[in-house]
């Protein structure tokens, strides 16, 4: 080796901040895999119809499908007028949601936010739920529609695919008949859509079995529940399409605590999919698969209270209905009515982000007198993933839904996201906009503050470093020269290094001054995660929209978008898996890369000793990766990101000037006061355990001492 300690320490020193963003680059990269759930991808569009089983890995006791001979028909409808009045009305911003519906199992044909949309045109409102249509074939899913019904174990398909059977007696209300093979009525089927009050996001379902014939019969119904959350129109940051729950523990651990426990695994939406199975066309998704009560999949859910897809912003969740202020017992927030819920997929050879899944819910079997009814109840939230907004509905509130709003990466980034943490970033975030009224000056403010909590320990770190640098400076001509001296007797160079350390009073323990700046780490991940999945930055302009306003330019008028600067002709979009769609030439990544650049030319100390070529290497390499390779990686990201990043990294720039005029000022770097310094202080705490280990060394190898006769356990044997 050409370079001496000092060199390779100051190498790693030099390389530190470096060698931090390769790990925050590599952990991104490897965490965006995770989501985006990139596979090979069998092009065959040979379909499977949803209503139809195929193998499963695990088999699945689910409904049969109607028979050809079956003893009942479904009554055609009436002739209709016209298509069925919708829900809710898209300009009424009291009205949280608006429902249009689908001749199709009487189901939502969509399901649009009056308040949300889809860009900052904000022309095309935020459509949840909605039917989808395989392109190219018949096979079709609608969202909260009747599938079937099973009356006394035969089973009748209440789709109307092959001709109109739902009769709309009033808005959102709708009505089904199922006679016998001689036209004798034997059971009516309704379905009721009931919007939630004003204010409140979601609807209410209910579903009616009533026995119009003279003999008792065996019912139930079996309907689709929440269909895939829309797919992102970006791909940066991966797939954040989950599956999420709230649950009852089992009756002698619930008692009578009315809390519903909420999951914590994060599990994505690709978890519903299962495994790939060998098929006729090459290998597929089952398409039909038992979610609950399944432990492998909703774990310690067999008390199912809720069920939730969500995405980065939004959520769709199919709860119970109940009254906060009069519910009797936990049991009350049970997801009752339904006895499994099944994912049923289409587009089963595509890759895990195309294929689109749809829930099926079997109902409860009642036992129905003639001229009695059977009816179940679903609520459905459907509206953003806010803590804030949902902690405004009382039920939503009783159901502890507001917990599963997390900003958490997942991943291997999971771990080290506190929830605590981040739900203190986001309430400074939110008390910061409150007094500003801008979310990027809140944005900045925020990072200011983190920066101002976590300067003691950046600074503690960063004198120990240029500290022990220092002090390997020195050492480094003794060192050269114990090398030459023993360069052939490594255990004696050893040795003589170990002594030079303790004369010298340098303690092993400097090499962990750059330790603190990892413990860091999780704090920035928070803040990142934070900034990633707050909804109150979704279409926010930065700082106060002077941008649009003075200069008629679109460039950061969405924080949770890229900022836009240059837009490209749509001839000219593309999208890259993980990087997201770039529709435009973007400013905040290059001005990232600008500020990286800087912080290498001014603040990297130049390093005095020889490297070898490998090392020559490894830090150019590493110098590209923060030049390049990072702001690379976040063309595509949301400007609030970018934003953050630049704050963060010229906040670092200033603070390390700071530190190291503060250093020289105060005369910290000169080596005769850091020795004095460490003499009055005495042996560090790695020094004393060194010590103590080497006096338990010697005492094993030479025994214990000759006894003083003088002391007490010396006396103590005369006695």
């Amino acid at each position: 080796m050409n370079a001496s300690p000092l060199s390779l320490f100051r190498y790693a020193r030099v390389s530190l901040w470096s060698f931090g963003a390769f790990v925050c680059v590599l952990a991104f990269m490897l965490m965006m895999l995770r989501f985006v759930g990139i596979t090979s991808t069998d092009m065959s569009t040979t379909p499977v119809s949803f209503v139809q089983d195929a193998p499963s890995a695990s088999p699945v006791d689910s409904v049969s499908e109607p028979a050809d001979d079956s003893p009942y028909v479904v009554r055609p409808a009436k002739p209709s007028s016209g298509e069925y009045t919708p829900l809710g009305d898209l300009n009424n911003l009291d009205q949280k949601i608006a429902l249009t519906f689908s001749p199709l199992g009487a189901g939502i044909e969509s399901l649009k936010l009056p308040d949300d949309f889809e860009t900052v045109a904000l022309k095309v409102h935020v459509t949840l739920q909605a039917k989808y249509e395989q392109p190219g074939t018949t096979y079709f899913a609608v969202p909260f529609a009747a599938f079937a019904a099973e009356i006394n174990g035969t089973t009748i398909d209440l789709s109307g695919w092959t001709y109109s059977i739902w009769n709309e007696i009033s808005p959102g209300i709708f009505e089904a008949f199922i006679d016998d093979t001689m036209g004798n009525p034997i059971a009516r089927i309704e379905r009721r859509f009931t919007l939630k009050p004003n204010e409140q996001h979601g609807f209410y379902l209910d579903e009616t079995i009533e026995n119009l014939s003279s003999d008792p019969i065996q019912a139930r119904l079996i309907s689709t529940g929440a269909i895939d959350m829309p797919k992102a129109g970006s791909s940066y940051g991966g797939d954040r399409r989950r599956v999420r729950y709230g649950f009852l523990l089992p009756p002698e651990q619930q008692g009578t605590s009315m809390t519903v426990q909420v999951d914590e695994k994060l599990k994505s939406r690709n978890k519903l999919l299962g495994k790939k199975i060998a098929g006729p066309y090459g290998k597929a998704y089952p398409s039909r698969m038992l979610i609950w009560p399944n432990n492998e999949l909703l774990e310690g859910a067999q008390r199912l209270s809720w069920l939730a897809l969500t995405d980065r912003y939004f959520a769709v969740v199919m709860h119970p209905k109940f009254d906060p202020l009069a519910i009797q017992s936990p049991e009350d927030k049970l997801l009752t009515g339904f006895t499994m819920i099944e994912r049923v997929a289409l587009n089963l050879y595509a890759a895990p982000i195309d294929v689109t899944q749809v829930l099926l819910m079997t109902g409860k079997e009642y036992l129905i007198t003639p001229g009695q009814s059977a009816s179940n109840t679903l609520g459905v939230y459907a509206g953003p993933r806010n803590r804030v907004i949902m902690s405004a509905e009382p039920e939503i509130v009783s159901l502890n839904m507001p917990e599963m709003v997390v900003s958490n990466l997942g991943g291997i980034c999971a771990p080290c996201t506190f929830s605590w943490l981040t739900d203190i970033l986001i309430g400074v975030l939110r008390t910061f906009h409150a007094i500003v009224g801008d979310w990027a000056v809140s944005i900045l403010l925020l990072v200011v503050l983190v920066r101002g909590c976590l300067h003691p320990v950046t600074r503690w770190s960063q004198i120990r470093v240029q500290r022990f640098s220092v002090q390997m400076q020195a050492m480094a001509p003794k060192q050269k020269l114990i090398k030459e001296k023993y360069k052939n007797d490594s255990k004696k160079q050893q040795a003589e290094m170990a002594k030079l350390w303790k004369e010298e009073g340098i303690s092993p323990a400097g090499l962990l001054g750059c330790l603190p700046m990892f413990l860091q780490s999780p704090v920035w991940i928070a803040l990142y995660a934070v900034l990633f999945f707050a909804t109150e930055l979704r279409h926010e302009p930065a700082f106060y929209g002077v941008f649009q306003n003075v200069l008629n330019w679109q460039f950061m008028n969405d924080l949770s978008a890229p900022d836009g600067a240059i837009p490209l002709p749509s001839v000219m979009h593309f999208s890259i898996p993980m990087w997201g769609m770039v529709d435009s030439i973007n400013i905040l990544p290059l001005l990232l890369g600008v500020v990286f650049y800087l912080h290498q030319k001014y603040l990297t100390p130049p390093t005095q000793a020889t490297l070898t070529p490998e090392q020559e290497s490894q830090q150019k390499m590493m110098k590209v990766m923060m030049v390049i390779l990072f702001p690379v990686m976040m063309y595509a990201a949301p400007s609030g990101l970018a934003l953050y990043f630049i704050t963060n990294s010229a906040l670092g720039i200033l603070e390390n000037k700071w530190i190291r005029a503060h250093m020289e000022k105060h005369g910290m770097l000169e080596i005769e006061n850091i020795r004095a310094a460490q003499k009055e202080k005495g042996p560090g705490f790695l020094q004393r355990m060194t010590e103590a280990a080497e006096a338990q060394k010697q005492l094993k190898e030479k025994g214990p001492g000759q006894i003083n006769p003088a002391s007490k356990r010396s006396r103590r044997g005369k006695m």
